[in-house]
């Protein structure tokens, strides 16, 4: 998996937006309607989780608690969860970074991706986030999600689609109600590495 965002770094925006197509349509055809009803859920053999993993990949709908007081927050997560709590979760939310720098972090994240048996996931945890340098994207992008405002089902990417959904322009960043643009976001993640 690794050497997809390997390739997609070196790449021109052109061939970048290529990507970002093939992920919608992959997108499209997976995950049209988030909002089924439970009933119809049951019938269905979807990704569909009540508990978030260490290690594992999800996307889901959220509306921040303190949402009137943030600068911003993505309404639509793409998180690795770091860690848990009785209340939520602590997780690297891909979004907030561009796609060329979300490659960067994901190639870096692989070097902690295990399959064992049948389970596979990312062993990494917030102090090794901190102190590995290729890991140093992921500052901006360590975020909080309390359960009582995740506004969804909660969906586990499978590793097999993964680099697909990171590609995804599925983000939604939100200030006061309307949707504030993803380039400035990128641009004040950037400036939080440096």
């Amino acid at each position: 998996m690794a050497s997809l965002f390997t390739d997609i770094v070196g790449q021109r925006p052109e061939e970048i937006e290529e990507r970002t197509i093939d992920s919608l349509q992959w997108f499209q055809t997976n995950v049209r309607d988030i909002r089924r009803t439970p009933s119809s859920i049951m019938k269905e053999n979807q990704n569909f989780v009540t508990r978030i993993e260490l290690g594992k990949m999800y996307m889901f709908m959220y509306e921040a608690k303190r949402k009137d007081k943030l600068k911003y927050y993505d309404y639509f997560p793409v998180t690795i969860c770091l860690k848990r709590y009785s209340t939520g979760f602590m997780g690297v939310n891909l979004h907030y970074l561009a796609p060329k720098y979300r490659a960067l972090l994901m190639d870096g994240l692989y070097e902690f991706y295990r399959e064992i048996e049948d389970d596979s996931y990312f062993q990494i945890k917030y102090p090794t986030i901190k102190s590995v340098s290729k890991l140093r994207w992921a500052k901006p992008c360590i975020k909080q999600y309390q359960y009582p405002y995740i506004d969804s089902r909660i969906v586990e990417v499978q590793p097999e689609h993964m680099d697909m959904v990171v590609m995804l322009p599925s983000q939604k960043f939100m200030t006061k109600g309307t949707t504030t643009n993803a380039n400035d976001i990128y641009r004040e993640s950037i400036r939080k590495i440096s």
